[in-house]
């Protein structure tokens, strides 16, 4: 799988700096075209109270020229030779106006840098991060400030299907984009799959000697198979490009016991991986809210960076915010738009307002 148009959408706390180096790094391997974005919040119509000289909307576009200016004042500290790079600056809430810009400029990968260690990440930045991951419909590289290193290695995580087949879109789609990553940054890859064995407790609960022995060569069995399943998935491949790869790569592969949102991140931690690319459910919405999923779990347990992949066909948008509306799915961003989006709903102007005195 390759990424041909990549958004990296800016932060307002650290981490800026290391995501656009991974940004620019990708962009040239893949000869890829680089948009670098910033949101700005929507002012608040209260605010019209406390303004003076200016209205809303004039505040609003200061701040777009401010925000327009530190990019290209981050795109300076940087090599961008050979590289085509487009800013723009959206006015919203961050992970919609970021899931609108991606459907309609019709982007592969998303960047976005994440604060540190998760012992000192605030709750709001975490679930900031979730929403964005469940509201955009291409993969979503949270690069973590941790990650300073370029050679730590690279653990993608795959899930077997219930009816036991060799592979699923989903999996498939997770291996592209780990073969790409770690091509694009010569990292080493690792490729997990967790695993329980369905009945194991209650299994275990009967209490003699011989039961035990009995579940104990059943997990023996599982894991032969699980692993047997997991060397099949990763390298029974279907092209001279994978086959390819993962003779160079040469992944290394683990079938671990235990349920997904403890192994992965554990692993990574024992591996000192600095990257965990794995698949999600996408879910948003009250759904969202209830059920949440694997993905979403492992962003508050690690301090690896995440990339969190979904199936092509498995998201829709417009679904999640009852817009209706319609794209073509094979037009590419138009050369000619404009350096920055506007606020689709500007706030209404009210004139020229005094501030109080209190």
């Amino acid at each position: 799988m390759r990424f041909l148009n990549i958004l990296l959408a800016l932060d307002s706390g650290a981490g800026n700096e290391l995501a656009l180096e991974r940004a620019i790094r990708l962009a040239r391997k893949e000869n890829a075209r680089l948009t670098v974005c910033d949101v700005v919040d929507s002012v608040p119509g209260d605010y019209s109270r406390l303004i003076t000289a200016i209205t809303p909307r004039e505040l609003v576009d200061s701040i777009i020229a401010d925000r327009l200016e530190r990019i290209q004042s981050l795109l300076g500290t940087v090599d961008s030779s050979n590289l085509k790079i487009d800013t723009k600056v959206l006015v919203g809430r961050a992970h919609l106006e970021i899931a609108r810009l991606v459907r309609e400029g019709h982007y592969d990968l998303v960047i976005k840098p994440i604060a540190g260690r998760r012992a000192t990440r605030a709750r709001s930045v975490t679930r900031e991060h979730r929403e964005l991951m469940r509201h955009c419909e291409c993969p979503v590289w949270l690069v973590n400030v941790a990650d300073l290193s370029k050679d730590r290695s690279i653990v993608a995580a795959l899930d077997m299907p219930e009816d036991g087949a060799i592979s699923t879109r989903l999996n498939e789609r997770i291996l592209q984009v780990a073969r790409s990553i770690a091509l694009a940054t010569f990292r080493p890859l690792h490729v997990v799959h967790a695993w329980t064995l369905p009945g194991e407790g209650h299994l275990r609960a009967r209490g003699s000697a011989k039961s035990d022995l009995e579940v104990n060569r059943m997990v023996a069995q599982e894991a032969a198979d699980r692993m047997a399943w997991l060397r099949k998935a990763v390298y029974s491949s279907r092209s001279d490009d994978e086959r390819i790869a993962n003779k160079y790569l040469a992944p290394e592969l683990h079938a671990a016991k235990g349920y997904p949102g403890n192994v992965v991140p554990e692993l990574a931690e024992r591996l000192g991986a600095g990257l965990i690319i794995m698949g999600t459910a996408a879910r948003a919405g009250l759904r969202g809210m209830l059920v949440g999923n694997t993905s979403e779990a492992v962003v508050s347990r690690t301090d690896s960076s995440l990339l969190i992949v979904k199936e092509p066909s498995s998201f829709s948008f417009l679904a999640t915010t009852g817009e209706t509306a319609s794209k073509s799915e094979h037009s590419r961003p138009d050369p000619a738009e404009p350096k920055f989006t506007r606020m689709s709903q500007p706030p209404r102007e009210t004139g020229t307002l005094r501030v109080r005195n209190n």
